[in-house]
């Protein structure tokens, strides 16, 4: 009979962590869409399904106050917990300490809130690696260049942490070169940018070694000055510029594949996604997190992009 009873028992207790789960809503609150962000939210709504959790979604679209009144709204429709790509870092915060104090727990994700005073925990990639990961193949493929080296460097947004360390890490990377000079291209995350800076670059100093990308979707701009040039050479050749770059995107995977890039660092978009849903999921069954959680990417190249396809979430299906 104990035996029994024992089965029943546990036939409950998975009942009842079923319907549980099946009440659970996460608010999930996005800064704004495009690819690589959309590849982590499916990530999320992913792992969220296979938890049985319901996730409402509400987009910024950039808006920073915007996304403080969304933010807001998940709260009054009474979610349990609350994930958020923010905008600006400082903007959201008076929405968040709301979230606080209606007893919600906040993750953020991809971009961490540093100086908030409610964000539980972060995950998000390993930027500071990823750039390094550049860096060193860059160094690696210029180790017997002879002379100043001239690297121009795409910068994203000098406001982004991703972008600051994607930088910090790319320099790291190089670091074993000598005579380097970076010329530095903000971006802002801006194709139109990286286009302008990169012909300004190149016809400031036509002798130009290497670039990196700090979103491979930038590479196509460098394409298109490389062969208005009559420089684009394919990677192994003579006169080819060693383009290097971090995201995953399809772009880069093309570039690569193409002969026009030498390596990509990809994110783990869907890693992150999951592992976002599972500190919201251990903080509601009460356990501790990290405050911290780093994805790092891998670097590909023709010789192993496309036996990875599966892996790179820019790569065709």
């Amino acid at each position: 009979m104990k035996k029994l009873f024992g089965a029943f028992a546990t036939v409950a207790v998975v009942a009842a962590t079923q319907a549980a789960a099946e009440d659970i809503t996460i608010g999930l609150s996005v800064d704004q869409l495009f690819e690589s962000r959309v590849a982590v939210n499916n990530g999320i709504h992913a792992g969220a399904a296979d938890r049985g959790f319901e996730v409402v979604e509400v987009v910024a679209d950039g808006d920073a106050q915007q996304q403080n009144a969304q933010i807001q709204s998940l709260i009054a429709q009474g979610v349990d917990a609350i994930l958020v790509c923010a905008v600006d870092q400082n903007t959201i915060e008076r929405a968040l300490i709301a979230a606080k104090r209606a007893g919600i727990p906040v993750v953020a994700y991809d971009r961490d809130l540093p100086d908030s005073a409610v964000v539980q925990s972060f995950v998000g990639p390993d930027s500071l690696v990823d750039g390094r990961l550049a860096g060193e193949y860059t160094a690696e493929a210029l180790a017997s260049y002879e002379g100043q080296i001239n690297i121009v460097e795409l910068i994203g947004a000098l406001n982004d942490q991703n972008g600051i360390d994607r930088s910090l890490g790319f320099r790291e990377g190089i670091a074993s070169l000598e005579n380097v000079n970076i010329i530095e291209v903000p971006t802002d995350w801006a194709s139109d940018r990286a286009l302008s800076g990169t012909q300004n670059a190149f016809q400031a100093t036509p002798d130009i070694a290497a670039v990196f990308a700090a979103t491979d979707t930038h590479i196509p701009a460098v394409e298109t000055v490389l062969t208005d040039l009559d420089r684009l050479v394919p990677s192994g050749e003579d006169g080819h510029v060693i383009i290097t770059g971090v995201n995953g995107s399809r772009d880069g995977y093309d570039a690569v594949m193409s002969g026009t890039a030498d390596a990509f660092v990809v994110m783990g978009t869907d890693a992150t996604g999951r592992t976002a849903v599972d500190l919201v999921a251990r903080i509601l069954d009460g356990e501790t997190v990290d405050r911290t959680n780093y994805v790092g990417g891998n670097l590909y190249t023709a010789a192993d992009a496309e036996a990875n396809a599966a892996k790179i979430w820019g790569a065709p299906k």
